[in-house]
C-alpha cells in the first residue's frame, strides 16, 4: 500500500504537467487516494515507516501543484472577465 501512494504521488505530479484542467482534477483525485494510503499503510505496521513518509509528501506535493492550476486558471478566467 505505501508504495501504491508513492506511484499515486509521483503520477499526480507528473500529470499536473499536462495543461488540460480536467486532467489535472483526475491528478488531485490520485493525489488524495495517496494520502488515503499512505494513513493506512502506515496505521497498519508503524515499521513502514519511510515508505509512507515518502508517499505521503509526494502525494501532498502532487495535491499542491495539482490543484494550482486550476484554482488559477478560474482567477485568470474572472480577471479577464472583469477587465474585458
Amino acid at each position: 500500500m505505501e508504495y501504491a501512494s508513492i506511484a499515486l504521488g509521483i503520477g499526480a505530479i507528473i500529470i499536473s504537467f499536462v495543461p488540460i484542467v480536467p486532467l489535472q482534477l483526475v491528478g488531485l483525485a490520485m493525489a488524495i487516494a495517496g494520502v488515503v494510503l499512505s494513513r493506512r499503510a502506515r496505521k497498519q505496521d508503524y515499521r513502514k515507516d519511510l515508505p509512507c513518509t515518502i508517499g505521503l509528501v509526494s502525494s501532498i506535493a502532487g495535491i499542491v501543484v495539482c490543484a494550482a492550476t486550476p484554482v488559477l486558471w478560474v482567477v485568470f478566467a474572472v480577471a479577464r472577465t472583469v477587465l474585458g
